[in-house]
């Protein structure tokens, strides 16, 4: 990672950033050269937001890409169905669901249930977070990972995807 959007992401982990401020700075950084390229052993990381929960989608997606994923944010509104086919890609490595009301919990199970009919769960490192997600819930519906933060999220997939590609 490069060293300025690793300064930035410290500065909005340690909350010395506003979120905002750290999506248009990261945003200057990358549209700059200043952040590096996919790296080929992280694959990709498909990102989602629930019930038109975008900017949880879109704050996962910069971290994610940050730390070196090729990153496929979904479109508002898209189904879990759909996502479940965007990661049969055999290069998506992640799916990343980012939940705002605890009306949308129904779908992190879903997801989970999806990709295990499908025969794809056992390579795709799954993580759901937001305000209505707390460890408990996300390890009950089936996730791998879960972080109290969306930095501590990312780098915990990350992790896992380079220990199941070693």
């Amino acid at each position: 990672m490069e060293p300025e959007a690793e300064r930035l992401i410290e500065e909005f982990r340690m909350g010395r950033m506003p979120m905002l401020q750290f999506m248009r700075s990261m945003n200057e950084v990358k549209e700059s050269g200043g952040c590096p390229g996919p790296d080929p052993l992280l694959g990709k990381a498909v990102v989602a937001g629930r019930a038109r929960h975008t900017e949880g989608r879109d704050l996962m997606s910069i971290i994610l890409e940050a730390l070196g994923f090729e990153v496929i944010a979904a479109k508002r509104d898209t189904s879990i169905e759909d996502l479940v086919r965007m990661c049969e890609d055999e290069g998506v490595t992640a799916l990343c669901l980012s939940i705002q009301t605890t009306y949308d919990i129904p779908d992190i199970r879903l997801a989970d249930e999806l990709m295990r009919e499908s025969g794809i769960r056992d390579r795709i490192v799954f993580n759901a977070g937001g305000v209505a997600v707390s460890e408990k819930v996300a390890m009950d519906c089936g996730c791998d990972v879960y972080g109290s933060t969306a930095v501590d999220s990312a780098e915990s997939i990350r992790d896992l995807v380079r220990s199941r590609s070693s």
